[in-house]
């Protein structure tokens, strides 16, 4: 059942984006989500727990889970690891691949993995659109292990999507760093700016429920495009 948390947590953000919930700023109760998904209590109190972290819910003690009502959309949301379609369900987001290639696991992208040397893994390299203009350049080496078939017409849509729902993996965790830098000729061409400009770079470690790392990725960020949203939860 580690899956199906993850399932309704999912169905539940999209039912508040879609309005379903919209006139009601409280959550349907515990017992009323139990049969509307027909689920356990500890699966829903896992969904719910999940959206409380994102900032899309927040618990009231002796009142019960309230809607947020807190800017998300067009946001990069720095406790979501859904991919960039579920942070932008208003825009679109498309991708201009630019290379998939199947190869073996240097030293460096090995330590990055952790995995050995000579490990087969994906590289890939694509620029994600926004609305049809470049927002973000991507980077990233997948442990073929660990997801075994990659091709074009996944990449070029939401790779997580199809390591959530098709694979049916969970993802339990990604570590991101965030540095500022300067791009190269390469990459300003690539996202339409000049050489030199400045960019947002974030470095993020991609782990299954398991802590098992299946991804490492390099985003380099439009600094006219970019927004992050960082919600911050003290309970």
């Amino acid at each position: 059942m580690e899956k199906k948390y993850l399932e309704i947590a999912l169905s539940m953000e999209q039912r508040i984006h879609e309005g379903d919930w919209k006139n009601a700023t409280k959550l349907p109760t515990e017992d009323e989500l139990i049969s509307i998904y027909n689920v356990s209590r500890n699966t829903i109190r896992k969904a719910v727990t999940i959206l409380v972290r994102r900032g899309i819910l927040m618990s009231i003690q002796g009142s019960g889970v309230f809607i947020r009502n807190v800017a998300k959309d067009g946001y990069i949301n720095l406790e979501d690891f859904y991919g960039l379609t579920q942070g932008f369900r208003s825009h679109s987001i498309t991708s201009s691949l630019i290379k998939l290639e199947q190869t073996k696991a240097d030293e460096r992208v090995a330590a990055l993995l952790k995995c050995k040397a000579g490990t087969p893994i994906y590289y890939i390299e694509r620029v994600r659109l926004l609305d049809g203009r470049p927002f973000v350049l991507e980077y990233s080496y997948f442990n073929k292990k660990i997801i075994p078939y990659l091709n074009e017409e996944i990449v070029l849509q939401s790779i997580y999507g199809y390591i959530i729902n098709d694979l049916e993996k969970s993802i339990g965790y990604v570590d991101r760093v965030i540095t500022a830098g300067k791009l190269n000729k390469e990459q300003a061409s690539l996202l339409h700016l000049e050489d030199g400009d400045p960019a947002l770079i974030s470095s993020n470690t991609a782990m299954l429920s398991s802590g098992v790392v299946f991804d490492y990725s390099i985003d380099v960020h439009h600094y006219k495009e970019s927004k992050f949203l960082k919600i911050s939860n003290f309970t």
